[in-house]
């Protein structure tokens, strides 16, 4: 493939016909947690596959719809592309345009975004590969690699996909490498490229009346908090015990610890990012810890056990209370593995620690998991997309592990490829409002994926 042809053709069609695909993927709502859409954001991306003469199928599921696709070019290496097509609910308030209305805003700092739910999480990486496949059509040059595709729903927790697995294995076998269309890039356009991924869970926590106390069966007035224990107050406590446990753990390097490897790329990532352009961007004033090294290396190598929600009891608004001590709590929790880590093992572990802090009766439901990984650093995927970075002239910042959490187990473990992630653009706010993928990130995307590709299909492994 004529590499520079494509890229002239990416240019000259990406104002036209590029951002207008990604803003058409944004408008389509594919929200799972409220069954919004997700069948025709699928059939949308199979039409498209089978535009460019792919073949292309919607996978119905245990959950949502697998997009399952290939474009045959009769080449020797096949790169599954896995990209994520469904979102979560954007009822935030304070959005600068219609989060379903994407708009291209000038954000300070940033210059020209697309803003819109699903810029970032996870709609940009898809219509970038169907850009730069649409160029090169245009450019009349045939692609060298055949391209696999595998778009789930994953915001409830990937279990349309591992429905899918076992009956697509055999197809997918074809397959060389797994590639999540994921948008990792600094503010500055600085490249991310993960070198593995966490597993991750969705759960919750329940804390009813027992022996230990509470109310049974009722709520009771809060005049007898005193002598009767809370819910709400022991839920609290057991959380609390927890992430303390979790804290003395990897304080104390007991359990997963990265490698001397993984250490020395965690120190030399914390040497070349910036603090406050990091603290700038997440949009937070301080991070947990004084020391940014500390606090890279907690971002990379610590077990995650996060409070995303909590509720128990009547909760009101303004003056409008009630003065009960509820019956029930609940919260719910994510949690995130290191690569290679058996869900299973850290589930019990969880529950142990709750035992042993007397909080044995606090049960803890797990609704979806899975395993992470990675691939190491020497291996030529790795050493392939690093140069095709080098060939657009940039620098990436290489991640040990990163905290995203994705089913990378899939593809490394039970399928048998080497995986990778990312591509050069700068999106964030996932969500949150005002989610966005920079312009220039997009572009840039694009142009990579030429080099990628071509790269790609000259590998020898």
């Amino acid at each position: 493939m004529d590499v520079e042809r494509v890229i002239a053709q990416i240019e000259a069609d990406f104002e036209s016909a590029h951002i207008e695909r990604l803003l058409k993927y944004i408008r389509q709502p594919s929200v799972s947690a409220l069954n919004l859409g997700n069948d025709e954001m699928a059939r949308m991306l199979a039409d498209e596959i089978i535009e460019v003469g792919g073949e292309a199928e919607v996978v119905e599921t245990a959950e949502f719809p697998v997009v399952y696709g290939l474009i045959d070019e009769g080449a020797e290496r096949t790169l599954l592309c896995h990209g994520l097509y469904d979102v979560t609910p954007a009822e935030e308030p304070n959005w600068i345009n219609p989060p379903f209305e994407p708009q291209i805003q000038e954000l300070e700092g940033l210059g020209p975004c697309i803003v819109g739910r699903g810029a970032e999480d996870m709609k940009t990486g898809i219509a970038c590969v169907m850009n730069t496949v649409y160029a090169a059509r245009a450019a009349g040059e045939k692609l060298p690699l055949n391209l696999m595709f595998v778009h789930e729903a994953s915001e409830l927790g990937s279990g349309g996909i591992k429905d899918f697995f076992p009956r697509y294995k055999e197809k997918m076998q074809k397959a060389n490498a797994a590639y999540w269309l994921c948008p990792m890039g600094q503010t500055d356009g600085t490249p991310i490229v993960p070198l593995g991924l966490k597993g991750n869970l969705m759960g919750r926590l329940f804390c009813r009346p027992g022996e230990w106390g509470g109310p049974v069966g009722n709520e009771i007035h809060a005049l007898n908090c005193n002598w009767i224990g809370n819910p709400a107050e022991r839920i609290v406590e057991a959380i609390a015990y927890l992430q303390a446990r979790l804290e003395e753990i990897y304080q104390k390097g007991e359990g997963w610890t990265p490698s001397e490897a993984e250490e020395e790329l965690c120190r030399k990532l914390a040497e070349r990012m910036d603090p406050e352009r990091m603290k700038q961007s997440l949009g937070v004033e301080r991070f947990r810890q004084d020391d940014f090294h500390a606090a890279v290396r907690s971002h990379l190598f610590k077990a995650e056990f996060t409070l995303t929600g909590l509720h128990a009891g009547f909760v009101g608004e303004g003056k409008s209370v009630k003065v009960s001590i509820p019956s029930e709590a609940q919260a719910v929790v994510n949690m995130r593995f290191q690569p290679g880590e058996d869900p299973d093992e850290r589930i019990g572990n969880v529950r142990n620690i709750l035992a042993e802090g007397g909080y044995g009766d606090v049960e803890f439901v797990v609704n979806n998991h899975y395993a992470g990984g990675g691939t190491p650093l020497e291996h030529p995927l790795i050493q392939c997309f690093l140069k095709a970075h080098a060939d657009m002239g940039a620098d990436p910042e290489v991640w040990p592990v990163h905290p995203a959490g994705m089913p990378v187990a899939l593809w490394t473990e039970e399928l048998g490829v080497p995986w990778i992630g990312g591509l050069p653009c700068n999106a964030m706010r996932k969500h949150a409002a005002n989610e966005y993928a920079q312009v220039s990130g997009v572009l840039q995307s694009e142009k990579f994926l030429a080099y990628l590709f071509e790269g790609f299909s000259k590998l020898t492994y």
